[in-house]
């Protein structure tokens, strides 16, 4: 008989999380609460009712799970214990996703009004003279 237990294995947690990154994880198990509290809990962005599993199989073969932080029945869950490599992925909320859209229209807006009214002072100061 042979007992085979990994002593350190690595997890990502990404997303809308305090401190994203690669976590070492020391001991045999670690749950999907235990990998949030790592990265110092999802930030007001987050959506607990979509945080994303990344896992990879055998095979190689990768699939997405989406999971709700807030179901009590995420304890029976087979994907609540996180295993080797496994990716979490916190989805941001509508805020976020409205404002990081609006703060990259709004730069190019004002880039636009800045040239056109360059150039609109050029021209009269060219038709001045």
């Amino acid at each position: 008989m042979v007992t085979v237990r990994l002593s350190n294995y690595k997890i990502s947690v990404l997303g809308e999380v305090n401190s994203p990154g690669t976590y070492t994880v020391p001991s045999e198990k670690v749950s999907i609460y235990g990998a949030l509290s790592l990265a110092k809990d999802l930030t007001i962005y987050g959506r607990r009712d979509n945080v994303k599993l990344i896992r990879e199989d055998a095979n190689g073969k990768k699939s997405i799970h989406e999971l709700d932080l807030n179901d009590a029945n995420l304890i029976k869950s087979p994907y609540f214990y996180l295993q080797q490599n496994d990716v979490l992925y916190v989805t941001p909320n509508k805020t976020k996703a409205k404002n990081s859209d609006i703060g990259s229209s709004t730069s190019y807006w004002v880039s636009a009004t800045s040239i056109l009214v360059s150039i609109a002072s050029l021209v009269v100061t060219v038709l001045k003279k």
